[in-house]
């Protein structure tokens, strides 16, 4: 899932349906120790801080583990109160580690059908009366406060004290609903987290239609606590579609996120449009490179191609910027002085089928939307287009949840 170089010849790659990290020799071209994580843990990340550790997120089982970076035994096991945290990031000082919760939800809550009020009557007249569903609701709505006896924090990023007894220092809320970028800037110490947001709140096909998620970079001051969420997308008016003009610059899925040693900017993998992006600590989009072939950039759609950038590092003497494709399993070469892609190299053997590896693509080409800013996930576009039939009788947009836990894979 992830690879990190903790010296020169050694890096450490992490396992996830294994449950284990590999120790890597670079010089010798061989693995020269298995980390077993906990059974079933699922391990997303790992990072080097404090003295001499490293910390292991572990998805599944909700916990960061803590190894001796030398001798490669347990130190410690670190519960944490949140969903499947992935991304990793570490202070400039290594005082600090953070993980951010790739399943956070963003304090929503669902009002079941018996208690829920009745729906509006249908506009067409002819139609019966609509059935009786289940309510999204915000969880600190207090007209509900009767019925929603159960508090739920909503931890995003949690903020781990390292040192001889590593300990959880506490969380950070509001930052997205799935979080899968996360960088420190190297000037101020501030987070940043690669997201996207879930419009919960708002019901009815109609007022979904090409705007029901948000793709977001988050800033976190940590001097402060203070929160910050940034559009990557500020300018599209979602009225229009189909929008050629935001098919050609929208930025969906943001994964990947690594800072230049300025502090003043970072790149940022949008996933969902093929795109990297440069941009400014206030969210601001500077500049784009596509590493998608040419038949599908700018407003053009090409799932059979699609690359699927989602993982990012930076060279910054050589000027060079690295995008790891998912889909494509390749490695898109950027020239950062001219934010131009140079070249694309092919990683390993993917013994996937073809039709399979064309056919994954239309699963996640945001440019299959009308404006660029959707994921096109095929349940996600069954589901609306249930909903909409029923949206006809005034129906609530019961199928809402699906689309939620769509967003959360």
């Amino acid at each position: 899932m992830s690879v990190n170089p903790r010296t020169q010849d050694e890096v450490w790659v992490v396992n996830q349906v294994s449950n284990n990290v590999s120790v890597v020799s670079i010089s010798q071209g061989i693995v020269t120790d298995t980390i077993a994580t906990g059974a079933g843990t699922e391990p997303m990340d790992v990072v080097f801080a404090g003295p001499n550790q490293a910390y292991v997120s572990c998805s599944r089982s909700n916990t960061i583990e803590v190894f001796d970076a030398n001798t490669h035994a347990l130190i410690s096991t670190l519960p944490v109160f949140g969903g499947s945290p992935r991304a990793l990031a570490v202070s400039a000082d290594g005082s600090m580690v953070y993980s951010a919760f790739a399943i956070s939800g963003n304090a929503t809550t669902i009002i079941p059908a018996s208690l829920a009020p009745p729906q509006p009557p249908p506009t067409n007249k002819q139609l019966p009366p609509p059935p009786q569903v289940a309510l999204i609701v915000a969880a600190n709505d207090p007209n509900w406060t009767q019925y929603i006896t159960f508090k739920m924090p909503d931890n995003d990023v949690v903020a781990i004290q390292t040192g001889s007894s590593p300990s959880v220092s506490g969380y950070y809320s509001g930052v997205g609903t799935i979080n899968l970028g996360l960088a420190v800037n190297p000037a101020s110490g501030d987070l940043f987290v690669a997201n996207t947001d879930a419009l919960n709140l708002t019901f009815f096909q109609p007022n979904l239609r090409g705007h029901w998620v948000n793709s977001r970079i988050t800033r976190i001051q940590v001097a402060s606590g203070q929160v910050t969420p940034f559009d990557l997308n500020p300018n599209i008016n979602y009225s229009i579609l189909p929008n050629q003009q935001a098919l050609s610059t929208a930025l969906a899925q943001p994964a990947g996120v690594v800072f230049d040693p300025s502090g003043d900017f970072m790149y940022v993998a949008a996933f969902g449009t093929d795109r990297v992006a440069q941009v400014d600590t206030n969210g601001n989009v500077m500049s784009f490179v596509e590493v998608s072939q040419r038949s599908g950039s700018g407003p053009n759609a090409d799932p059979k191609n699609k690359r699927g950038p989602r993982g990012l590092a930076l060279n910054a003497d050589a000027r060079t910027l690295y995008s790891l494709n998912r889909i494509s399993n390749t490695i898109s070469v950027i020239d950062t002085s001219q934010m131009m892609e140079t070249s694309e190299v092919a990683v390993g053997t993917d013994p996937t089928p073809q039709t399979i590896k064309q056919g994954r693509g239309f699963l996640y080409d945001a440019k299959l939307s009308g404006n660029g800013t959707g994921p096109a996930w095929r349940t996600a576009r069954r589901a609306g287009n249930q909903r909409a039939r029923r949206t006809a009788s005034g129906e609530r947009p019961v199928l809402q949840d699906l689309f939620n836990s769509l967003l959360r894979r």
